[in-house]
């Protein structure tokens, strides 16, 4: 059976591994994902209703819980561990502050089809078995996480095509920036500015496959 995974880097980038992966014990019963919309409300003085502007989407977010059993009946444990041991190990990985990234991980939660990208915001540990020593055998763990992608990849998920709002192009074989620029702005003049957004020396001939950013600009 497939568990749930969680792993943590140093970088936004989700490419320098801080730890080993860590698979839960026991796979949560459910998952729940959140996605909101930020706008701003420009009310006209005297009026009752607003005009909802679009501002920015919210980070998603991942919540769910899942069980740390050390009492010998879940597959994969042992009678002489303990949940506390546990999760100090998951505090190691997700929580604790990363000297080499001056924060605490990035976290990817890999379960089946999902992959999840963020940094843990909330987790809530109840203990709920213990032996006759005192030692903790069981715990519950509520778990939740606020998405984060570094600004490149942001950037490819959410470009639009609307001339107000920043879109990615994938230049094309038979594509110029002057073509481009009078396809999005109406403007073929606006080259100079985009070729500088994109730190361009040479724009006349633009390899294929080159991922260009438009950014919001006006005719001249």
């Amino acid at each position: 059976m497939e568990l749930l995974r969680m792993l943590s880097y140093t970088d936004g980038k989700y490419t320098q591994k801080n730890a080993d992966a860590i698979s839960i014990p026991v796979n949560p019963e459910s998952l729940t994902f959140e996605k909101g919309i930020t706008y701003a409300e420009d009310k006209q003085l005297g009026t009752t209703n607003s005009n909802n502007v679009f501002e920015c989407y919210r980070p998603e977010k991942l919540s769910f819980s899942f069980l740390v059993d050390c009492t010998g009946v879940v597959e994969g444990s042992k009678e002489e561990e303990n949940a506390h041991t546990r999760i100090e190990e998951l505090e190691k990985s997700l929580y604790n502050y990363n000297n080499e990234a001056h924060r605490p991980s990035y976290i990817v939660i890999a379960y089946g089809e999902l992959l999840f990208k963020g940094q843990l915001t909330s987790m809530k540990v109840a203990y709920t078995l213990f032996n006759n020593a005192g030692i903790p055998l069981r715990a519950k763990v509520d778990i939740a996480f606020s998405g984060f992608r570094g600004s490149e990849e942001d950037k490819k998920k959410f470009f639009k095509n609307s001339p107000d709002i920043s879109r990615m192009i994938v230049v094309k074989e038979s594509d110029t920036l002057a073509a481009l620029c009078h396809r999005i702005y109406g403007d073929s003049l606006l080259v100079d500015q985009v070729a500088q957004f994109n730190n361009l020396n040479e724009y006349r001939h633009i390899p294929p496959g080159t991922e260009l950013l438009f950014p919001p600009l006006k005719k001249n």
